[in-house]
């Protein structure tokens, strides 16, 4: 194959996971070496027809071949193999609580700037965010798919605000013929994944229709599970196991003398460290004890029990990820009307149940008013004075044979467009596309919580689902711990030896219900102009509507407040509307000149701005050197709930009280803030390719990223601290922080990010070793990753970026991520190798921004590989055996986390096998 070819057509690999090989230009089209080269089709970041390599913005293209040589069961575990993308939301999850680590789902997150900051796309057709983002997992099964387009540089001009940090836009093969299917088995230590994947495609000589279908299902892993995430975690405070006691009077026997328990007498230590108030808080006498898995930390001067904190790890009981099980259909149809005239049809539709396994019962973060009293009369207080409790209702212990509490959630997602494309009557060079969507996504959460009322109820004697308790006291023949009324002892020593019933009044039912929904309707129009000395100059005008939905629904105990951990929240019920003018137009300006000119115009409503984007291609030497630049302008507006004037999310996380130096769980409330403004964003790529010599390609780019006015959310730690005792911080009679109140803001200018991408490809002559090998290599390095925390601008390159004020959009930034593959293919056989690596991180999480981070992240670096074999006649059949982090490499150690999940995972070597037919 000669050099020329192989630059403008894309250097033809043998094999490979994700191969990115580069043209003049951009990233080259990857294909196996069998694969007939690409014609000239509408790819991802233009409007128009033309070929990648005619473009300036780099595109990494992932084929169906390369997504086949790897172990994954779905689009999400491609981005990790893509050095640009840092890390994911969703998928594998730490400790918090809340969010998507309830069930299976994965972002994108192109350049570490938030999953916000990249649109994905499904055939170049918008999806609704299910999630906030869109769940890759629920676009289409693998088997459908054609190909993958990542657009590594701004693309708000062509389609819209949130493609600020790039695209990928998932393209199914519409074209098929046939019948495929396969199943794989996935073994990992202490879980197993398998799926089963089919598609067929059919037609006649008008009508053509390509379904696929997926079924997959996720072993799910609690922390136990892994050495990295099964530590010692400590969590203490008035959440903490087994809890608090706030005693107001001294403790006594029924016959008036000195309370002692375990050797301690709690009577005179009231006397001796009681406040003013007449008011003293001890831990759980049982505190320190094996039983309870924690550590007793005493209160200066305490004489070895009471005053203090007590410490315990919840860390075992929680998920490492979920287990899950989900079924994906796809469907692409078309009809042509006539030769020249087209209608089509998409429909995708995703349901998924999941159930997230934690521990039996949750802190008491907020009680909505005052704490719970165990009376004098329940026969389980030792201390013979009501006292206030606080804490876990049964730590992390649990009831005899109930060590969890379990979470099920479901998702259902609906995809579907309808269109028609085709010439324009009249202007027959002139193409036009019309079509309508309508995505909808709900994602419902069926939870337990603490009621409490029901618990105090419990600790007053009336506890059990068959007492007849009522919300206005107890009702005909109910009397406290008499025949089905049960007392309740929220002590330590009585969590394995209680009544089980008694868990009615520790986990009632909750829910909440989120639904996002788009209608969009969408007119494209493109045709050629005039020439040109390099050609015909291409215009594309188009315009899009879309409305937007959303709204959130939840349990009455939720709503009131009056459970114990989750909420207050509200319900909401909003929508917008937003208005879009774009153009494109090719310019060849000379035979190897290349420019493109892009504007897109959008109303939001109260917000409106236009977005430019100008590239340019220039073939220095045809054959061997090119060159490129691109800038562009995003423009990006809140999101539909963030300007509202409620509150528009309740969550929790641990949050340390400067007033008390305590850690723990603490209620964070996100308020809306209508005085929010859009944030924009400033793009800039420089790069060229050079071949040198036969079948190698290098290629090198500077990108830059530069936010002004980028929307923020506040720290719950920041706010607590710039003020203990300000409006945002609510606190409950005893003074103890229950709620944290957290606003988005615009920062003074924002994440600021640059590096350099590098890539190499070779190829080796067909009869070396006996077959044709491939190598590919590409990575990206930081030069700058700058974070703003609305106060103050820090350099996060090669962080962790969890200081006390670092935003929740900032990412871990290591300041190298590298992706490697080779490719051996002889024949029916096939083996693929390829090699991840990201750079160590310090370790800054929870500490000062200025404090100068003691604690290193290791490197993570993963070998995977695959071997794959065809049989019987054509190749009917086939084979595939492989490793995922074939060594068994653990993640670097990562305080409270365990591991960082952007840049690593928890789950050892996966081996897999997978069988295929194509027919």
């Amino acid at each position: 194959m000669k050099m020329s070819h192989l630059a403008r057509q894309g250097l033809l690999l043998g094999a490979s996971v994700i191969s990115l090989g580069l043209t003049d230009g951009a990233v080259a089209q990857q294909v196996s070496a069998n694969d007939a080269v690409v014609e000239s089709v509408v790819v991802t970041g233009t409007l128009l027809r033309r070929k990648q390599e005619d473009m300036a913005t780099p595109v990494i293209t992932t084929g169906s071949d390369q997504i086949a040589q790897t172990g994954t069961l779905n689009l999400g575990d491609i981005s990790k193999f893509i050095p640009q993308n840092i890390g994911s939301t969703g998928g594998v999850q730490d400790l918090q609580k809340g969010g998507t680590d309830g069930h299976d789902a994965r972002s994108a997150n192109l350049r570490g700037l938030g999953a916000g900051a990249t649109l994905v796309l499904l055939n170049g057709r918008r999806v609704v965010p299910s999630e906030g983002y869109v769940n890759l997992n629920s676009l289409t099964p693998t088997i459908g798919i054609s190909r993958v387009e990542t657009v590594l540089g701004g693309a708000s001009a062509t389609y819209g605000a949130d493609a600020v940090a790039g695209v990928i836009n998932i393209i199914t093969d519409k074209h098929f013929e046939g019948f495929d299917a396969t199943s794989q088995y996935t073994n990992l230590a202490g879980a197993n994944d398998y799926q089963v994947q089919a598609r067929i495609g059919a037609g006649g000589r008008q009508f053509h229709a390509v379904v696929s279908l997926a079924y997959t299902n996720q072993g799910r892993l609690q922390n136990a599970d892994r050495r990295v995430t099964n530590f010692f975690n400590g969590s203490s405070g008035t959440g903490a196991n087994p809890g608090s006691f706030t005693m107001t009077a001294r403790p006594r026997t029924p016959t008036g003398g000195d309370v002692v328990i375990n050797g301690h007498n709690y009577s005179t230590l009231y006397d001796n460290f009681k406040n003013a108030a007449g008011s003293l808080s001890v831990t759980d006498p049982d505190c320190g004890s094996a039983a309870t898995n924690s550590i007793y930390a005493p209160a200066a001067g305490a004489p070895g029990f009471g005053p203090g904190t007590c410490t315990f790890s919840y860390q075992a009981q929680n998920p490492l990820r979920p287990g899950a099980s989900s079924l994906l259909a796809h469907m692409d149809a078309t009809y042509d009307l006539t030769e020249d005239q087209q209608i089509y049809l998409e429909f995708a539709g995703y349901h998924q149940d999941s159930e997230r396994w934690g521990v039996p019962s949750f802190a008491q973060n907020h009680n909505a008013g005052a704490g719970p009293i165990v009376p004098t009369a329940n026969p389980y207080n030792p201390f013979g004075v009501p006292v206030q409790f606080s804490g876990r209702a049964i730590g992390s212990s649990g009831f005899s044979g109930i060590n969890y509490k379990i979470q099920r959630d479901e998702v259902m997602q609906l995809h579907t467009v309808v269109g028609t494309s085709g010439k324009l009557p009249f202007f027959t060079s002139w193409n036009y596309d019309a079509n309508l969507t309508w995505s909808r996504a709900s994602v419902y959460v069926k939870d337990k919580d603490t009621d409490m009322n029901l618990f105090q109820a419990a600790l007053n004697g009336f506890g059990g689902p068959n007492c007849n308790i009522r919300w206005n006291g107890p009702g005909p023949g109910a009397v406290a711990g008499t025949a089905n009324c049960l007392w309740l002892s929220p002590f330590a020593k009585d969590d394995q030896t209680q009544n089980p019933a008694l868990l009615f009044n520790i986990q009632d039912n909750i829910f909440s219900n989120v639904v996002r929904d788009y209608q969009i309707g969408e007119l494209t129009f493109n045709g050629p102009l005039f020439d040109l000395p390099g050609g015909t100059v291409q215009l594309a005008v188009g315009a899009q509507y879309r409305r937007e939905f959303y709204s959130q629904t939840f349990s009455d105990l939720t709503q009131s407040g009056f459970g114990a951990f989750s909420g207050p929240s509200r319900d909401l019920y909003l929508n917008r509307s937003v208005r879009s003018f774009f153009a494109e137009a090719d310019i060849p300006v000379l035979e190897n000149l290349d420019v493109d000119v892009a504007a897109r115009y959008e109303n939001y409503g109260p917000f409106h701005n236009i977005t430019p984007k100008v590239e340019g291609n220039y073939r220095v030497i045809p054959d061997f050197l090119s060159l490129r630049a691109s800038y562009s302008t995003a423009f990006q507006a809140p999101t539909i709930q963030s300007t509202s004037n409620t509150a528009i999310a309740s969550g929790v996380g641990q949050v340390t009280d400067p007033l008390n130096g305590v850690t723990t769980f603490r209620t964070i409330i996100t308020q809306g803030n209508p005085a929010l403004q859009p944030q924009k964003d400033t793009a800039l790529n420089f790069g060229f390719t050079v071949l040198p010599i036969s079948k190698l390609s290098l290629s090198a780019d500077y990108w830059s990223y530069e936010y002004k006015n980028q929307i923020l959310t506040q720290n719950a730690q920041a706010v607590i601290n710039t003020a203990p005792n300000g409006p945002q911080v609510i606190r409950d009679s005893n003074g103890v922080a229950q709620t944290v109140l957290v606003l988005s803001f615009n920062a003074p200018s924002g994440t600021q990010t640059s590096g350099v991408d590098l890539t190499a490809t070779y190829t080796f002559d067909e009869d070396l070793l006996g077959g044709a090998v491939g190598i590919n290599d590409t990575l990206t390095y930081l030069t700058a990753y700058d974070v703003d925390t609305g106060a103050l601008v820090y350099n996060g390159i090669g962080r962790r970026n969890a200081t006390t004020t670092s935003p929740g959009s900032s990412s871990a930034a290591p300041r190298v991520r590298n992706f490697l593959n080779a490719s051996w293919t002889k024949d029916i056989h096939s083996f693929n190798i390829d090699w991840r690596y990201s750079s160590g991180l310090w370790d800054d999480y929870n500490i000062a921004v200025a404090a100068k981070p003691t604690r290193r992240i290791a490197a993570w670096s993963v070998v995977d590989w695959q071997y794959r074999i065809l049989l019987g006649e054509n190749s009917h059949y086939d084979v595939s055996v492989g490793m995922v982090n074939a060594f068994n490499s653990a993640p670097g150690f990562a305080q409270f986390t365990g591991y960082l999940p952007s840049v690593s995972d928890a789950l050892g070597r996966q081996t897999y096998i997978r069988l295929g037919v194509h027919l």
